[in-house]
């Protein structure tokens, strides 16, 4: 196959193993119009391989590429790759942040709580002429036209557009918007695409129909939950209390009437309540709600109630106060809540939070990641799937909704043998049946030996907080002599962001983070070298079981027959459990131990679903207190010596 259209935009003086065979078939889907899923290990070099083969087609202007990835870090990393391509081609791009995150407005950055309102509250505030930076970007314009597209002159992350627009007091989302459709390549987060309340904006400021874009979706294994979360909602029993005291407040006795209805119904539910989690029939829920507020129907409410919070936050606007309506987000919410009644592919739930009694929540769970992936992926003109952790494939390509003659590649792992040492250690587990004091301090145990092994940093991550407090109250601080980071569950991005910092900054004396599977830290954060020489993955990380759970392995098993527990229960699991693995793996040179703590993943039925690159070469170890210490210190002896 001749790829050379492709491998010249490669900048690298060289490739890695593998990544030829990738950029091949990239560019092949390209040409063809088809989909491509892929499975490469962690520090492969896919980002760079699928950008070179699609140049081929952007440079032309005959296609534009949208490369979607979860976190900012990740998407500042293609435009990284990019700005390296942009030394021999004159190829454009920008990475593009949410307008919440993107935003410089404190009326919008410290009052909106969602996406959703945050884009209602920034359309409120630039309709009434009172969002300077929106402001003062109109002004350049009207000096010079093409103020937007100086500043986007080369590749650009989202924290280097952000710096330029504050220096400048301007919005970087709407600069972000005006030079969209002059971009080859856009990086942006899945929210952007697949949330159908920001796709449509998006997708209009980009300026070109899907069939005339490849869409490149990184770290693709996290689609499916994603794709299922923009399809949900949540309404706090606070929101509500809250509508009620605004509707009071300014007059509305039918409104108000319809929050204290709700209200009540929501505490008889939660009366009959046995157990954190109930789950809700909407239509005898909605009745119910009606007969209490005496109105004949809830859906025409619910119009009435975003017609009104619309009108509010004008108001509000007006006289200088925050722009936020609670009528407004309980208008929005019942007319989703209504739209889906009818569905069988949402499920409504009650849910009051054991750790906070206050925070009860109505919800609308979408259980088919096809709502949101399939209108997107069947409209575009290819797309490229790329994960480390993507094995079946075939459940990918099923979840997501691509055609039946979507292509499949699963490629070696780059790295010698001896570079990487996965092992399991055997006599300890995080099944629920045998979590006690005892299993605990064993596992704590293990974790201590692993890490006095170590010459630098460990990287620990447990299924979930509770069992990772129960750890701290086996005494694993006692029992490891490096500097202990701890993630917490409240932490703000920028708060995990200088924990992490100051993790990696502990290499030269070695520290140890301890963090959760499926989390920040154990998916979107690279630790290369001696920043997490060691990765040890406590537990198999399966959901609880919940109604909520249940109602979802129940649904897959119809929509894929004799796979539900497998797609609903087991993948998600295994899949965040590698995720984590690979955190150790990600340059040629690396050296690393991958220490799986649990004696499930001795099975071969656990393995079925772990990538091919650890179970080449995975070894159990002994149940013996000092095995684990004698073999990881072992390996990294080696290398020294050699």
């Amino acid at each position: 196959m001749n790829v050379s259209p492709a491998l010249r935009f490669f900048p690298y003086p060289s490739l890695r193993p593998g990544q030829a065979e990738l950029i091949s078939a990239i560019h092949e889907t390209a040409e063809t119009g088809k989909h491509l899923c892929v499975e490469a290990v962690n520090g492969f070099g896919k980002t760079i391989a699928a950008l070179s083969g699609v140049l081929p087609f952007l440079q032309t202007g005959r296609l534009a590429a949208i490369y979607v990835a979860r976190t900012h870090k990740q998407l500042d990393r293609v435009m990284e790759e990019l700005r390296l391509v942009c030394a021999s081609f004159d190829v454009n791009g920008i990475a593009m942040r949410g307008r919440k995150s993107s935003c410089l407005n404190p009326l919008v950055t410290k009052y909106t709580s969602s996406p959703l309102l945050a884009m209602f509250v920034c359309s409120q505030l630039k309709r009434a002429g009172r969002c300077q930076y929106y402001q003062n970007l109109l002004r350049r314009l009207d000096s010079d036209g093409r103020y937007a597209s100086q500043i986007c002159s080369t590749p650009l992350s989202g924290h280097q557009l952000r710096r330029e627009c504050l220096r400048d007091k301007v919005c970087p989302y709407e600069v972000t918007k005006l030079v969209l459709s002059q971009m080859a390549v856009v990086a942006t987060t899945y929210n952007q695409i697949f949330d159908s309340h920001s796709s449509s904006a998006f997708l209009e400021a980009f300026g070109r129909p899907l069939s005339r874009t490849i869409i490149i979706l990184d770290e693709v294994h996290n689609l499916p939950r994603i794709a299922a979360e923009l399809a949900s909602a949540k309404l706090s029993l606070q929101a509500v209390r809250q509508a009620i005291s605004e509707a009071q407040t300014h007059g509305l006795p039918v409104l108000a009437r319809f929050g204290s209805a709700l209200e009540y119904v929501l505490q008889e539910y939660l009366h009959e309540a046995k157990g954190p989690e109930q789950v809700i029939n909407p239509v005898l829920f909605n009745n119910r709600v009606g007969d209490c507020a005496k109105i004949s129907s809830v859906p025409d409410l619910a119009n009435d109630m975003i017609r009104v919070g619309d009108l509010l936050t004008r108001q509000m606007l007006a006289v200088g106060r925050p722009p936020v309506s609670y009528i407004h987000l309980l208008g929005l919410f019942m007319q989703q809540w209504c739209s889906c009644c009818s569905r069988p592919d949402v499920a409504y739930f009650l849910v009051q939070q054991k750790a906070e009694p206050t925070a009860t929540y109505l919800e609308l769970v979408a259980l088919d990641p096809r709502l949101s992936t399939v209108p997107i992926l069947s409209s575009c003109h290819a797309s490229i799937h790329l994960s480390g952790t993507l094995q079946p494939i075939q459940a990918h390509i099923d979840l997501v909704g691509l055609p039946r003659e979507t292509q499949a590649l699963t490629l070696p792992s780059p790295f010698h043998r001896d570079q990487v040492l996965p092992l399991i250690s055997l006599g300890v587990t995080t099944a629920m049946r045998h979590r006690n004091v005892e299993m605990f301090k064993r596992i704590a145990g293990r974790i201590g030996e692993a890490s006095q092994a170590t010459p630098h940093n460990v990287g620990v991550f447990v299924p979930s907080y509770s069992v990772l407090q129960s750890l701290l109250e086996a005494e694993l601080q006692s029992l490891i002599s490096k500097e202990l980071f701890i993630e917490t569950p409240h932490l703000s991005s920028t708060e995990n962001d200088a924990l992490v910092r100051r993790f990696k900054a502990g290499a030269d004396e070695g520290a140890l983070l301890l963090g959760v599977m499926g989390g920040r830290n154990s998916e979107g954060e690279d630790y290369p070298g001696r920043e997490m020489e060691t990765v040890v993955v406590v537990g198999v990380p399966y959901a609880q079981p919940t109604p909520r759970e249940s109602i979802r392995i129940e649904y897959f098993e119809r929509q894929f027959p004799n796979q539900g527990r497998l797609y609903g229960y087991v993948l998600p699991a295994m899949r965040s459990a590698s995720q984590a693995a690979g955190r150790c793996v990600r340059r040629l040179d690396d050296q690393s131990v991958i220490v799986f703590l649990d004696d499930r993943y001795a099975t071969s039925y656990c393995q079925r679903f772990l990538p091919s690159w650890i179970t080449d070469r995975l070894t159990c170890l002994d149940n013996r207190d000092g095995a684990l210490l004698t073999r990881v210190a072992s390996f990294y002896q080696s290398h020294e010596t050699n």
